[in-house]
């Protein structure tokens, strides 16, 4: 059936709503049932190009309005991996169309012009101007840590070259392309060191130990640990996040403290955020089982599971946890579920080393996927799109304004 003929629908009208951010969210999952189908990709791309032909600027709000959105829907067309996706359960589908479709698609509902999670449609006030940068545009994040050894010293990993860097007890310690690992020495001994991998803001890093077990190091945050394992136990101590796949070994526990808090597991795939102006560590499983040791108990988590523990020491266990948002981060991505600027605004000061500061209160809430791989003024202009913030760059300071 052809997509001006569908009934109940006018095309023209949902796609002026979407251009005016007034689209409703019954009229964007409306929207995208139309444009799943690759049949209507030819008329879809006229309708576009009408549109875009009759909505001629006729100030200089609308101006910004329409050649924001349409540039980003051209240019993300054109990218193979999109800046940013909308979170919701119906738009995680796989989209395979040609280019026509994938331009509305990757852009209009894909690329997080439009947060479906708005409260309310709100007309856009800024103009593109509102987001001022310094000269230097501010590069995301990358492979960047410092390694302390047992005897105090450092080597700064993103500088260093790649091969054996030294050793430490019965240990060699390993660098190559992004990873930090320990091979055990053939020689015995029961000394045990400690080092400490750090990454600071706009860092990662990852790690593998001696027993194999992988960590991946989120942007500031640390990792203290021992050269080698001995003993009847595993036992490392975190600060910030990580993602751990650790090693079975029934007959040494592996356990993870974050600060009175523990992390108890045979072998397992989870998630710990422990960040300090976080309001709960939250600790994520995705595979196998751990416990969650603290004062007063244990709990044991299934996978799908998340622990919540609250600065109170009081813990709530999340049935349905959202895995993917509790790991995005590992595969590159901000994902956002409702999430209010205050959470959005402390994830790209981390990974972009920047300050934020606020000229009024903001309560706006966001949902969406972007791409950590993007410079941030990128990530600022999607969040200025939805037209509920802007932000002014100074230096390395985000100002965030209604």
């Amino acid at each position: 059936m052809p997509i001006m003929d569908r009934p109940g629908n006018n095309l023209e009208d949902l796609i002026e709503k979407y251009f005016t951010n007034t689209c409703t969210r019954d009229e964007m999952n409306e929207l995208l049932l139309i444009v799943e189908n690759e049949k209507n990709a030819a008329g879809l791309t006229q309708l576009l190009k009408d549109f875009w032909e009759k909505s001629k600027p006729r100030n200089d709000e609308q101006e910004f309005n329409l050649e924001e959105k349409f540039s980003l829907l051209m240019r993300e067309a054109k990218s193979e991996t999109p800046v940013l996706s909308i979170g919701s359960d119906i738009m995680k589908r796989k989209w395979k169309f040609h280019y026509a479709a994938a331009a509305i698609i990757v852009c209009m509902l894909s690329t997080g012009v439009y947060f479906l999670l708005k409260q309310e449609p709100r007309k856009q006030t800024g103009r593109a101007e509102n987001i001022k940068k310094d000269k230097n545009e501010v590069a995301p994040g990358g492979n960047k840590a410092v390694l302390t050894l047992a005897d105090g010293s450092s080597i700064i990993l993103d500088s260093s070259r790649n091969g054996m860097l030294t050793t430490q007890g019965n240990s060699k310690i390993l660098k190559l392309n992004g990873v930090l690992s320990y091979n055990t020495l053939k020689n015995n001994t029961s000394e045990v060191l400690y080092n400490t991998i750090s990454t600071p803001r706009g860092g990662q890093y990852q790690l593998i130990l001696t027993d194999g077990t992988k960590v991946w190091l989120n942007a500031a945050s640390s990792l203290r640990y021992p050269s080698g394992f001995v003993g009847k136990e595993r036992k490392v101590e975190l600060t910030g996040e990580a993602y751990f796949e650790v090693t079975k070994n029934a007959a040494m526990p592996f356990k993870v403290k974050v600060n009175e808090m523990e992390v108890e597991v045979l072998g397992t795939h989870f998630n710990i955020n422990s960040y300090e102006d976080e309001s709960t560590i939250r600790t994520t499983l995705l595979e196998g089982s751990i416990k969650i040791n603290k004062k007063g108990g244990s709990n044991l988590l299934k996978p799908g599971q998340q622990a919540q523990l609250n600065k109170k020491g009081e813990i709530k266990i999340i049935n349905d946890a959202d895995v993917e948002k509790a790991i995005a981060w590992k595969e590159g991505k901000f994902q956002f579920d409702r999430a209010d600027i205050h959470a959005v605004m402390r994830q790209i000061s981390r990974w972009y080393d920047v300050d934020v500061a606020y000229t009024k209160p903001v309560s706006s809430h966001f949902g969406g996927t972007i791409s950590r791989d993007v410079n941030l003024s990128q990530v600022l202009k999607l969040l200025h799109l939805t037209g509920e913030v802007t932000f002014r760059v100074q230096d390395k300071k985000v100002v965030v304004m209604p």
